[in-house]
């Protein structure tokens, strides 16, 4: 590429991050389940909402990511963004469960359009703007460190603004966003990566045969994301439904909230350091242990103690998140990359539509200490099987012979 076409794709990743930045500033967030609970929500009807928004993602994912890589991957994330602001400008209306499951019935569709397209696209403009493979780990954990900060700064905010009211919270949240859609509108879309002579639907064809059937490794990664997604996943609504059980008062949710996304991110933006210093398979290693650890010691130690051991749990999952990304990304060849990403939030958003409504119907039925215990027997019994294998293979996260980039 010649140096004057650089600069537009090379401020696209600028934007990215701060793209990723915004994107999750959604102050309500932090104190979601209490806000509900004041609306009549009960931990039941909460996980119900969270497995039907999961399963529009769900329905969602793969078609949006197809979208992003055959209509364009700025279109695509223009439009998710709008509906995104959209539905966060119509949330203070809603007061019912017919009302919130409307709102989480279009946050669904705008997140799917969302996932997937904003990782390939920030990744495509790192090569097109000339940048080296080798560097990919460092940008998708930079990547990782701006959303999570982003989350952390809007949960703070959340925290101050909530101490008003719910109403000034649910507003203001509106208001912010809008603010990703006018970043996106500055991204230039990358060149399309030459074709490879075959058509569309026999590289598809070969994308889904190297990540689910041929090469195991690549379909132990993916498999191994979709894991740590959905342990995350559920972690996130756990923790608010944990700190009100321990006392914690609700002017604190935000600071905890925003603890643990910058400690995610900064995991991440270590995870090439990390990996590097002490090996792919320590780190590895470190990935699955580390949220188990998280899981069983919050069942043991209700309050402060089993809170501070619950940073291990993003901690692991954010050096898993980026090694997992960027071993994808080196496989798959760039023509379908958002739409194997989807695939893989496809995986989260299922395994959640089954395991969260479990999650809510234990919490109300045996309290949270037995449900975090299951949790941490089903997630070592996925460390056996999916990560352990990882662990001991060779060169487990080196690009498969033959993968086109």
């Amino acid at each position: 590429m010649a140096a004057r076409d650089r600069p537009p794709v090379k401020k696209n990743i600028a934007l990215l991050y701060g793209f990723s930045f915004f994107d999750p500033f959604m102050i309500v967030i932090p104190v979601w389940v209490p806000y509900l609970a004041t609306r009549g929500i009960t931990m039941r009807q909460f996980m119900e909402l969270q497995a039907v928004f999961a399963l529009v993602i769900l329905c969602g994912e793969v078609p949006s990511g197809l979208l992003s890589d055959l209509w364009g991957r700025k279109k695509t994330l223009l439009l998710g963004s709008t509906l995104k602001a959209i539905s966060f400008s119509l949330l203070p209306l809603w007061s019912s469960y017919e009302g919130f499951l409307f709102y989480h019935l279009t946050m669904g569709i705008a997140l799917s359009m969302i996932s997937g397209g904003d990782v390939a696209l920030l990744y495509d403009s790192h090569l097109a703007a000339g940048g080296e493979r080798s560097r990919g780990t460092a940008v998708l954990g930079n990547m990782q460190l701006a959303g999570q900060t982003g989350a952390a700064v809007s949960a703070l905010l959340g925290g101050a603004v909530v101490t008003l009211s719910y109403g000034h919270l649910l507003w203001t949240n509106a208001l912010l966003s809008w603010i990703p859609l006018l970043l996106v509108l500055g991204v230039t879309e990358p060149p399309a990566a030459p074709g490879t002579g075959k058509k569309r639907s026999e590289d598809f064809k070969e994308v889904l045969s190297t990540t689910l059937v041929r090469d195991g490794a690549t379909r132990l990664m993916f498999l191994n994301l979709v894991a740590s997604g959905t342990a995350g996943l559920v972690m996130v609504w756990a923790h608010q439904k944990y700190w009100q059980d321990s006392g914690v008062p609700l002017v604190y949710f935000g600071v905890l909230f925003a603890s643990y996304n910058l400690i995610f991110g900064l995991a991440a933006r270590s995870a090439a350091l990390a990996s590097a210093r002490y090996g792919q398979r320590s780190l590895l290693a470190a990935v699955g242990v580390l949220p188990i650890v998280a899981y069983f010691g919050m069942a043991s130690f209700l309050g402060w103690g089993g809170i501070l051991l619950g940073i291990l749990a993003p901690v692991g999952r954010g050096l898993g998140e980026v090694l997992f990304l960027e071993s994808l990304n080196q496989r798959i060849s760039s023509a379908f990359r958002a739409t194997v990403i989807s695939m893989a939030n496809l995986g989260i958003r299922a395994a959640f539509c089954l395991l969260g409504p479990l999650v809510g119907y234990g919490i109300d039925g045996w309290g949270l200490p037995s449900v975090l215990s299951a949790l941490g027997i089903l997630f070592s019994i996925a460390f056996v099987f999916l990560l352990l294998p990882l662990v001991v293979r060779e060169r487990s996260l080196s690009p498969a012979e033959g993968v086109k980039q």
